[in-house]
């Protein structure tokens, strides 16, 4: 019989709750923890700095707290920023979550992709790496906008979204020509 372990899936909203699903859709039995820094939220809006201390607290009292034995940062900003320190400072495995660029450009037969995020994720130097490493081949447009993150997190409370602002916000995606591919960061 396998042992069940204890799974930390922690972003800074309710984003990660889909991550969450996925995982459990694919490692039945298990015992999971979901933790959401809505104090924080959004992330997108934060410095590095303060990001990488702001997880790192959060994360050591969950791990004194729960105690996981693996911990999913389902956070695409915090995941680009503070994966390394977290990774330095804690013996629990750590796995985190960043922008599908390379499926995205294996994917896309027209060569634009669209990269949706904050605008901290979208300019990261991470996030460029992975574009510079995997899509340097394609156009990337790049849409940050810290709204369309409140306005996700809004949805997924049961809160309706406007169109018209959906529309402002994604409109350099619906103005690029042979846009065939988008990443959701």
């Amino acid at each position: 019989m396998i042992q069940s372990r204890r799974i930390l899936v922690f972003d800074s909203g309710v984003g990660g709750l889909s991550i969450l699903q996925s995982i459990r859709q694919r490692l039945p039995g298990q015992d999971y923890i979901y933790a959401s820094d809505n104090a924080a939220f959004p992330y997108g809006l934060k410095t590095r700095d303060y990001l990488v201390e702001r997880v790192d607290k959060v994360l050591r009292a969950l791990i004194k707290t729960q105690q996981p034995d693996v911990i999913v940062v389902a956070c695409n900003t915090a995941s680009t920023v503070a994966l390394p320190s977290i990774r330095a400072h804690f013996t629990s495995p750590v796995v985190g979550v960043v922008p599908a660029i390379k499926p995205a450009a294996a994917l896309s037969r027209s060569g634009v992709i669209g990269l949706l995020g904050t605008p901290g994720t979208v300019e990261r130097a991470y996030t460029q790496r992975l574009i510079d490493d995997f899509a340097s081949h394609c156009t990337v447009i790049k849409v940050g906008s810290s709204r369309l993150v409140e306005v996700a997190e809004q949805v997924l409370r049961g809160q309706p979204a406007s169109s018209e602002e959906l529309r402002t916000i994604l409109a350099p995606l619906f103005q690029a020509e042979q846009l065939d591919t988008i990443v959701l960061a």
